[in-house]
């Protein structure tokens, strides 16, 4: 019995030992699995332009690595489609460090965002700002800036075309500010002006708004205003990359390519490719890696000193035919090298 007892405790230690071993292993493990960060971050945009969001939340991902901040691509891979309002509640219930955000500018956007601020929760709004919010930084390109950048490309078209007095649309969707389709409005007619003195015819200028709340609404709005021969355009300013390609497809399909110059924005292969084979005069790139970087770095700046710029300007450039062919050669080559 003695033998017995001695044999059944050693065993009894050996078991414990054992346990004790694996469970420090699996700790070890968990550890190198699970990272520990500073902050959490989200980002909150639409589905409408994921190309685009697409580059800005990688650089933002990667910024974030640096300050060991963890980004989270809020709503992403989810099996409901919750519209940007949904996912700002879900982040101020959620009480996140910080929310980057790209939306609607509504009551009800104003009123979240505000709510967010309340509760400590640093907010950044890209590329359209929220103007009556509370948000503590805006980053994206200034409407006036863009303006004159694409009044710069409308007169050298009308100088080349030997338009003199061109009809011009711009596509817009329904949620912009007013505000910024006027500013955009006022830096082509300033550019104009400035250029043509003494002149005082200004080009006809209308904002087409888009309604965004159908998923093909782009597409039969754009058609609309190819098939109309009476009102048809001079020229054609599209503010996203959604309308840059409904626009030049729609030109393709209906044989007007020449006949309506469209000015584009954003850089996708298939925009460039339509920019080298003049289905597009040009378009505007915009610098969507730092966008990401700098929206992080306005939060770390906040987080860190209490206070940070209210507006950070991103740059952009303008991509003719020659930009976008070498534009193209350099993708495919980095594409041949992976």
């Amino acid at each position: 019995m003695v033998t017995g007892f001695v044999v059944m405790l050693l065993v009894a230690v050996l078991c414990a030992v054992y346990f004790s071993v694996k469970m420090e292993q699996v700790s070890e493990a968990d550890a190198r699995t699970y990272e520990i960060y500073d902050r959490h971050y989200v980002f909150i945009t639409d589905d409408a332009e994921k190309e685009f969001w697409n580059e800005v939340y990688a650089a933002a991902v990667e910024e974030g690595k640096k300050e060991n901040v963890y980004v989270e691509r809020l709503g992403e891979d989810l099996n409901v489609n919750y519209q940007t309002e949904d996912l700002l509640r879900i982040a101020n219930n959620s009480s996140v460090d910080g929310i980057i955000f790209c939306g609607e500018d509504n009551e009800e956007t104003v009123s979240l965002i505000n709510e967010a601020v309340g509760k400590g929760i640093a907010v950044v709004s890209l590329r359209q700002d929220i103007e009556d919010s509370q948000r503590q930084c805006f980053v994206g390109v200034n409407s006036y800036d863009l303006g004159l950048e694409y009044g710069k490309q409308i007169l050298e078209l009308t100088e080349l075309e030997q338009i003199q007095h061109p009809r011009i649309c711009i596509l817009a969707d329904d949620t912009m500010a007013e505000s910024k389709q006027n500013l955009i409005t006022f830096a082509i007619q300033d550019s104009f002006s400035e250029a043509r003195q003494g002149e005082e015819d200004l080009p006809e200028i209308e904002v087409r708004k888009i309604d965004t709340a159908e998923a093909f609404s782009a597409e039969e709005a754009i058609r609309d205003i190819f098939i109309d021969n009476r009102n048809l355009p001079d020229i054609m300013v599209c503010l996203n990359s959604v309308y840059t390609q409904c626009a030049y497809q729609a030109a393709v399909d209906y044989n007007r390519v020449g006949e309506v110059k469209i000015l584009g924005y954003y850089t996708t292969d298939a925009i460039l490719d339509a920019v080298e084979k003049q289905i597009i005069y040009s378009t505007v790139q915009v610098d969507t890696e730092e966008m990401g970087i700098q929206s992080i770095r306005a939060l770390t700046e906040y987080h860190e000193s209490g206070y940070t710029s209210s507006y950070v300007p991103i740059s952009t450039m303008i991509i003719g035919g020659r930009e976008a062919a070498a534009l193209l050669q350099k993708s495919e080559v980095e594409d041949a090298g992976n």
